[in-house]
């Protein structure tokens, strides 16, 4: 699938080392943009990039972040601006997932999490967001999920991490929608990456066991095709994955058979 319109956009992408984020920066490379991309882990970055070069991206730059640190996700996007111009899309992808119960997730760990999640994206976004609003506009592409719309048990840091996402971003298309601002929440689903095996548990350590569920989960590299278009397409929400994205309709339209499931759900 080729993407005629990112030929030569410049597009930027966090957690672009490994699962959906690569698949986007793929995707976006054989569409021969011009990619800048961040991620925490420096051997799977410089694969992606060179992953990247051979598909066909114009150019292709990558920077180590730990978006944890929202400081340091300002400095880095403050240093990108400087190397690579202002993006034209910024996709905020990086994050990770919780496997543990409330009452047994120290609050360092919440801490990392909301951290990592939320304040990264907006430590990144608030200094990229004054060079789009110079240059006319841009894309801003943030990855949620289901989590987003609604709670899960083992995952009450997660889904607090999301839903503040949901707030921030749609409070600020709301502010500068009408200066050329668009963003796009992609609330995903059950895809078959290894979100769940990087997850962390209560106490910080990292989960080490792939879900059942993800492993049936939709291919990243189709839901980051469908990511694109609704990127492209300008869609302010998109819910993808598989038959798990009912639960956003029994949330809203008939929450106690959403609770009901929900409650019996595995949520490993």
């Amino acid at each position: 699938m080729n993407f005629a319109a990112l030929r030569g956009k410049s597009v930027w992408i966090t957690g672009a080392s490994s699962g959906i984020g690569l698949e986007m920066a793929l995707l976006a490379a054989q569409s021969g943009a011009k990619l800048f991309l961040f991620s925490s882990r420096m051997k799977y970055l410089e694969e992606a990039a060179d992953l990247c070069a051979a598909r066909g991206a114009m150019a292709v730059h990558f920077e180590v972040v730990d978006l944890s640190d929202y400081n340091m996700a300002a400095e880095i996007a403050k240093k990108a601006l400087e190397l690579d111009g202002t993006p034209q899309i910024l996709v905020l992808n990086a994050g990770i997932s919780q496997r543990a119960l409330a009452a047994d997730t120290e609050l360092a760990v919440t801490s990392k999490i909301m951290n990592l999640n939320f304040l990264g994206a907006v430590g990144m976004v608030r200094t990229v967001l004054v060079s789009m609003l110079g240059n006319g506009g841009g894309s801003l592409a943030v990855t949620s999920s289901l989590t987003g719309v609604f709670g899960f048990p083992l995952r009450s840091s997660y889904a607090a991490s999301k839903h503040a996402l949901h707030g921030y971003f749609e409070s600020l298309e709301l502010e500068y929608g009408f200066l050329g601002i668009r963003v796009t929440l992609a609330v995903l689903g059950r895809i078959g990456t290894k979100i769940a095996f990087r997850a962390l548990r209560g106490d910080g350590t990292s989960y080490g066991i792939q879900d059942s569920a993800l492993k049936r989960g939709m291919d990243p590299r189709r839901c980051a095709l469908k990511y694109w278009r609704a990127i492209l397409k300008g869609r302010r929400v998109k819910v993808i994955g598989g038959v798990e994205v009912l639960m956003v309709f029994l949330h809203r339209c008939i929450p106690a058979l959403f609770r009901f499931i929900a409650q019996r759900m595995d949520p490993k």
